[in-house]
């Protein structure tokens, strides 16, 4: 059978099945003939006998209406005008590369248990949403792109490490949120050459260590909210880093002490997207979220009700200047770290209503500690010399002083009504 035979009989099977699906909306099996389709009559590791014939002639079908066969080692429908959704027990644990990169479908990506998968491109299509174990059962996989798939808010899939030998992962335009686990990424991903991540809503700082990484050659994480120094990398890495970013330089150097004491707080919260967005820049004095200056020294930290996470960082003991503490309304635990006792300006502590365990620091007896709404521990230790405050809040001090010049004005006035009383009584 001749070339051009072969190819009108592919093309006749393929409309006479689209016909038939139309009619009885039940599951149809594919020719082996059918294009994209790579299968295999071999044991799952082996590709003797496989075949891939052209052309690609699927153009428009919808994949529901279809079963694919068992053993199918490849599966490449990129650009092919597909709609619907993907059977949800797919069933190809042969598989080692699927691409159907620049299509319409929808609904949940099934769960891939492929140990031989090498490839899946998934981008540029309308996926919504990714299976539970996603990538733990392909551990074999070396490269996987995503780009632009319109997912809800997910956390940077940990799974991923799980495959040592990935050497390509881009999920561009993602919704990834959250901490960017940049150090696991070095210790785990150490054959990765190209990683992009940009438009997403990353979070944290980058060790220097990322730069480093002798396979990498290609990274792109612009448009996040990375935080802290530019890392550096070698002259033969493409790089994209800064652009959208909220780095305390446009250049690799160091951060300003304020800041990277700051930024270890953060550290503690699990860099939240709330401090991340506005914790930008070397100056932590210029707008930045619950910290208050005097003359450039950070004087108090103030995130009450931020629905915060994690534990109370020791890096607050470097802000020499701090004198008021307060993160009460959050849901932070572990315990109130001792190094925050040597603080030498600290007036007011107030950690309520959190999770916090353990024992209260021996504070100076100057300083009004509130500790109600944690483990007993805590509130047990409240109040023994530590100064309380009455109505479970504390003014600031510039409202104390301004309450004490209240007092000293109407003492004053009172004492001239008196005084000017008496005299007219004369």
């Amino acid at each position: 059978m001749d070339k051009a035979t072969l190819l009108a009989r592919v093309v006749c099977q393929l409309k006479d099945l689209k016909r038939k699906a139309a009619e009885t909306r039940q599951p149809l099996p594919i020719p082996a003939e059918a294009n994209g389709v790579t299968t295999s009559t071999e044991k799952p590791r082996r590709r003797r006998g496989a075949r891939r014939l052209e052309p690609r002639s699927t153009m428009g079908m919808e994949m529901k209406h279809f079963k694919i066969p068992r053993r199918v080692t490849a599966i490449d429908l990129a650009g092919q005008g597909l709609a619907g959704t993907l059977p949800s027990s797919p069933g190809l644990t042969a598989l080692e590369s699927l691409e159907l990169q620049g299509n319409a479908l929808s609904g949940a990506v099934p769960p891939l248990r492929a140990p031989s998968l090498t490839r899946l491109s998934l981008e540029g299509n309308a996926f919504t949403s990714l299976p539970g174990d996603f990538l733990r059962a392909a551990p074999a996989l070396r490269s996987l792109s995503m780009d632009g798939l319109p997912l809800p808010p997910w956390p940077f899939p940990d799974a991923i490490f799980s495959c040592p030998s990935l050497r390509a992962f881009s999920a561009s335009n993602a919704s990834i949120t959250g901490r960017f686990p940049a150090a696991a990424v070095v210790a785990s991903l150490t054959s990765i050459r190209t990683l992009r991540l940009s438009h997403n809503n990353l979070t944290g700082v980058i060790p220097a260590s990322l730069g480093r990484m002798a396979s990498l050659a290609d990274i792109s994480l612009s448009y996040n909210h990375l935080q802290g120094p530019v890392p550096a990398f070698g002259p033969a890495v493409a790089a994209d880093v800064v652009a959208g970013n909220g780095f305390c330089l446009d250049e690799p150097g160091p951060c300003n002490a304020q800041v990277s004491a700051l930024l270890r707080v953060a550290e503690g919260f699990g860099y939240p997207l709330n401090l991340s967005r506005s914790w930008t820049g070397n100056d932590a004095c210029n707008g930045w979220l619950g910290v208050v200056c005097d003359a450039s020294v950070v004087t108090a930290l103030g995130l009450t009700n931020y629905n915060l996470s994690g534990t109370i960082s020791p890096a607050i003991a470097n802000l020499t200047g701090l004198r008021k503490l307060d993160l009460a309304g959050n849901r932070l635990t572990g315990e109130i770290p001792d190094a925050l006792a040597a603080l030498p300006n600290l007036v007011l502590v107030d950690v309520r209503n959190n999770r916090l365990t353990g024992k209260l620091p021996k504070f100076r007896a100057s300083v009004d500690v509130s500790a109600e709404g944690n483990s007993p521990s805590l509130r047990s230790h409240h109040g023994s010399g530590q100064g309380s405050l009455d109505d479970g809040s504390s003014p600031s001090s510039d409202s104390a002083a301004d309450a004490s010049s209240k007092l000293s004005a109407g003492t004053t006035v009172g004492i001239v009504v008196v005084v000017l009383v008496s005299w007219m009584g004369n």
